[in-house]
């Protein structure tokens, strides 16, 4: 687990999916629309952050991220793919019986609201935390962030022809597409809670819901998860808590969710 952990820490500082506003706005390209004196560097050599500026730019982001692709299929023999596929098979209840095989890896290109949404609620995550003046240390320092695999099905990936994923398709049943594009925030969830799990077999949604797609194929979505303050009984659950946990002792097999910004999608992973 700690291997596994270690391989996460690096595969995800490569794929630069923690991102503010401002960490961007000096690297966009200045927009035609908003030129003016308030983009001429400073004495410093810096572009001075102005009002004027964060907002060209956060329109200029908003309008790019709305034509940019939300998929990028990873190639195999890519440095992140195998990691992503060590992982995967590690987090496998039985990883030496019967291997599965990888038909695709496709990492998500998460929209700057999203991102936002994300880092927003780990602080406010963080904040309440040191409030309650409690023994949460993790909550405390990152929002006690987890890897967390969501298991489900994608429809769009079932084509005969061997073309590249790249962005997300409007097939109602593909439950990987409608997840992404809704952000976890579906009828389904919201009633239940987004059920994650600490291993890459399980099914995170109803399965009657899916069962009857004959062309769907399986597949998990391997997330950046803030549990918060964990509570393993869902009787004791109160406001104060952020998730609920099962497992033994101090390992966590499944963690349910209550809220959607809660979870990041980073990569999908389609096996048979």
């Amino acid at each position: 687990m700690a291997q596994m952990h270690s391989m996460w820490i690096s595969v995800k500082k490569n794929i630069n999916c923690k991102c503010r506003l401002t960490d961007v706005i000096c690297h966009l390209p200045q927009p035609a629309n908003c030129k003016g004196s308030h983009f001429h560097k400073s004495e410093t050599g810096l572009t001075p952050l102005t009002p004027q500026r964060i907002l060209c730019a956060k329109q200029y982001l908003i309008s790019t991220m709305q034509k940019q692709k939300r998929f990028h299929e990873l190639e195999a023999g890519n440095p992140s793919r195998n990691i992503i596929e060590m992982i995967f098979r590690a987090a496998s209840k039985n990883p030496s019986k019967h291997p599965r095989l990888i038909k695709r890896v496709i990492r998500v290109k998460n929209t700057i609201d999203v991102l936002d949404r994300f880092e927003k609620y780990r602080e406010a995550v963080k904040s309440r935390s040191c409030e309650m003046c409690k023994s949460h240390p993790r909550s405390m320092v990152d929002g006690n962030e987890l890897m967390q695999f969501y298991g489900t099905t994608m429809t769009c990936c079932n084509n005969k022809e061997r073309t590249k994923i790249s962005d997300l398709c409007k097939d109602p049943n593909c439950r990987v597409c409608r997840l992404i594009q809704t952000g976890f925030n579906t009828s389904y969830n919201n009633k239940n809670g987004i059920r994650l799990s600490t291993n890459s077999d399980t099914l995170s949604e109803d399965t009657t819901v899916i069962s009857n797609r004959k062309k769907a194929k399986r597949a998990v979505i391997v997330c950046r998860t803030i549990a918060g303050i964990v509570e393993k009984d869902q009787d004791l659950l109160e406001e104060e808590h952020d998730s609920v946990g099962n497992g033994v002792d101090t390992k966590l097999e499944y963690l349910t969710v209550k809220d959607p910004s809660a979870v990041l999608p980073c990569f999908v992973i389609v096996f048979c």
